[in-house]
């Protein structure tokens, strides 16, 4: 009996020992050292100047482009233009013949000479108007071009016939280009028209190209289920090697500041509703409740709650330490390690 409870001793005292040595080892283990504040995970709060974006690609597109006609049948007699030529307002680019036309106009001509030398003044009204309108239909015979700009496309050639409101050429006013583009809904109540707008183009590497937001559309679009709003960007400038169609990538500035404090969003703690820095006093830290501005998802400006030179801790949710700004305040320190203590 008596060696049964020296052994049951033994056992228990083992086990204690065993208990006490582990969770002493596990707990200096797991002990966190203090973080640091240094350089690497501090910075220095300066003013600075940030601009917010909305991105969208879309297409250029010269904004004036007809697609031409004649309102007359006929052949074509003459063509005097080809693709690519650059052409001016009122010149001639392509003829018909049309036999009637110019038979109806001799007849209305001589006519009208006729009524001025025999004829009653209602007799010369008569064949005046009979003259307008022959001369009118003589004339839908040579198509002029409505404007001045380029060619970009010919689909008749001589000998051809065509008929009335077939489609003959292209004319684009190269003067003046603009992007078309949609953006998604979420954006749209950032957007309003006059802002200002940076462009690239992959076609045109390296130029950099400005312009001004001129409509937003009046109706949404649905594609697969994505529902987009369109827009219009007029190009303040034109390069020579515009082509229409041509893709153009988009940064619309929809809010923009200088001269303010800006740090960037990691620095910044959300707690209750409030938000807060921590700022470097001395050796410590200290949260400071702050109001906060525009962002552009990675900076953030700041409007009150802090000054020009102050030092706070980059990545605040990283360093904050629990029981919060009062401990080391929070434990931490600046420089390398505690001096101190075992090896």
């Amino acid at each position: 009996m008596k060696k049964a409870l020296i052994i049951t001793a033994v056992i228990v005292l083992v086990l204690a020992g065993g208990y006490f040595g582990y969770t002493r080892y596990y707990a200096q283990d797991n002990k966190q050292e203090p973080l640091q504040i240094t350089p690497k995970n501090t910075m220095k709060v300066e003013t600075g100047r940030m601009k917010k974006t909305i991105s969208a690609s879309g297409n250029i597109y010269p904004i004036e482009e007809q697609n031409l006609t004649f309102s007359t049948d006929g052949t074509v007699a003459a063509v005097n233009v080809e693709e690519g030529n650059n052409v001016e307002e009122g010149e001639v680019l392509i003829e018909l013949k049309n036999n009637q036309a110019q038979l109806q106009f001799l007849k209305a001509e001589n006519q009208l000479k006729n009524a001025r030398i025999n004829g009653s003044p209602n007799a010369v009204r008569e064949a005046e108007l009979d003259y307008e309108i022959a001369k009118e239909r003589l004339d839908d015979t040579k198509l002029e071009a409505p404007y001045s700009g380029v060619i970009t496309e010919l689909l008749v050639q001589k000998g051809d016939y065509i008929n009335s409101g077939q489609e003959v050429a292209t004319l684009i006013d190269n003067t003046q280009y603009e992007v078309k583009a949609n953006i998604d809904e979420s954006e749209l109540a950032n957007l309003e028209v006059g802002q200002n707008v940076e462009i690239s183009m992959e076609a045109l590497p390296g130029l950099q190209l400005t312009g001004q937001l001129t409509e937003i559309g009046s109706k949404a679009e649905s594609t697969s289920g994505v529902v987009t709003i369109p827009i219009t960007v007029l190009i303040n400038s034109v390069h020579d090697s515009f082509k229409p169609g041509l893709s153009a990538d988009m940064e619309i500035i929809v809010g923009q500041v200088q001269d303010k404090l800006i740090v960037p969003v990691t620095a910044i703690l959300n707690k209750e509703g409030k938000k807060y820095v921590q700022k470097v006093v001395g050796e410590n830290t200290q949260e400071v409740e702050i109001n906060t501005g525009l962002t552009d998802g990675m900076r953030v400006v700041i409007e009150s709650g802090l000054e020009s030179g102050d030092e706070i801790i980059v990545n605040s949710a990283a360093m904050a330490q629990p029981g919060g700004s009062g401990q080391n305040q929070s434990g931490m320190f600046r420089g390398g390690p505690p001096t101190g203590g075992g090896n």
